[in-house]
């Protein structure tokens, strides 16, 4: 008969007191009981004398051992993302998902230009070097390239999904094509007609608003774009597609610092015209002398850096009708902006 209620051999009290067993059984080296024979509910080991397992907790009736459960499950279990005393472990690089992975594919010394227009341009333009043409059949044949052009790779539509950054508008078409060479500065800006105009953009590293400015280019026959070598978008892809071809036509100078850009220009006899909306003096005042004039656009929030300011000739503002309050445009788009500029400039 049971002394009591079982208790876990495990749980409660601490020193040298001695834990009553089920059956009258002690936890000491005892084996219990008042004839010295094991209780009828203690357990047999392998143990020699026949000693009880002491290192197991009483359980209900079903439930599996520890070790038992260890070697059924391979290892001692543990807290999701637990492990042993002393293991060195190589921290996971977090994972970013497909979109970064691919946004990265046609970076490098050939990359992809996309787009019918774009693609067009590069195809007709003898001073690019190109490396593949990844094509649909059907825009092949809108293109008049056979199967036998240098370079060609027939593809299905999904493939060229693939090959380039996500949510690329390629149309159908995909040319590597080796950078283009244009003259320095200087040689351009010597060369050039009396009434020269150039665009200077100081740090605008949007390739939507970088495209769409070489559009202007194109239009108001600007003789060269001068952008920074740094912070400032790569002439191939979005930049390209936006410019639908325009890249193939328009002289672009990287120049490393943008400030002594300007006083290049200055010596050649352009008067640099910078935009500010912070200025007094409007741009058709600014514009109002004719000459070579190279006009100087800021990255849209910071505007123009204190430098690049200070080696303009003046600052102009567009006049507007607006006011800086809730509702009403405060500025412009620095792609829109340039287009009234350029405009103004050719007026």
């Amino acid at each position: 008969m049971d002394d009591g209620p079982r208790k876990n051999e495990n749980a409660g009290g601490t020193g040298g007191k001695s834990r009553r067993r089920p059956g009258g059984g002690h936890a000491s080296g005892k084996r219990g009981g008042k004839g010295g024979g094991a209780p009828h509910n203690a357990r047999q080991t392998g143990n020699s004398g026949g000693h009880p397992d002491r290192d197991s907790p009483m359980r209900s009736k079903g439930m599996i051992g520890g070790s038992a459960r260890d070697a059924k499950k391979g290892g001692p279990r543990r807290s999701k993302g637990a492990r042993d005393h002393g293991a060195v472990t190589t921290p996971r690089k977090p994972n970013r998902g497909n979109y970064n992975k691919r946004s990265n594919k046609g970076a490098g010394p050939n990359p992809w230009i996309w787009g019918w227009h774009a693609v067009q341009a590069v195809l007709a333009n003898p001073r690019r070097t190109i490396h593949q043409i990844m094509v649909t059949e059907q825009a092949a044949g809108r293109l008049g390239l056979a199967d036998g052009h240098p370079n060609l790779k027939m593809v299905a539509m999904n493939y060229i999904d693939t090959a380039l950054p996500r949510g690329a508008a390629h149309q159908g078409v995909a040319v590597k094509a080796a950078p283009l060479e244009w003259p320095d500065l200087s040689q351009l800006a010597d060369d050039a007609d009396d009434d020269a105009l150039i665009l200077v953009l100081d740090q605008i590293t949007d390739p939507h608003n970088v495209g769409a400015m070489l559009r202007l280019c194109s239009a108001f026959g600007v003789s060269a774009l001068v952008m920074q070598t740094r912070k400032a978008p790569p002439l191939f892809g979005a930049t390209a597609k936006v410019a639908v071809g325009c890249v193939e036509t328009v002289p672009v100078c990287l120049e490393v610092n943008i400030a002594q850009s300007l006083k290049t220009l200055q010596n050649f006899g352009y008067t640099v015209v910078g935009l500010a909306g912070e200025t007094e003096t409007t741009l058709p005042d600014a514009l109002s002398g004719g000459g070579r004039r190279a006009l100087v656009m800021g990255a849209e929030g910071p505007g123009l850096r204190e430098l690049v300011a200070k080696n303009c000739d003046v600052l102009a503002r567009i006049p507007m009708q607006s006011h800086a309050v809730a509702g009403q445009a405060e500025s412009l788009n620095v792609a829109t902006a340039a287009g009234i500029a350029l405009y103004e400039a050719r007026r």
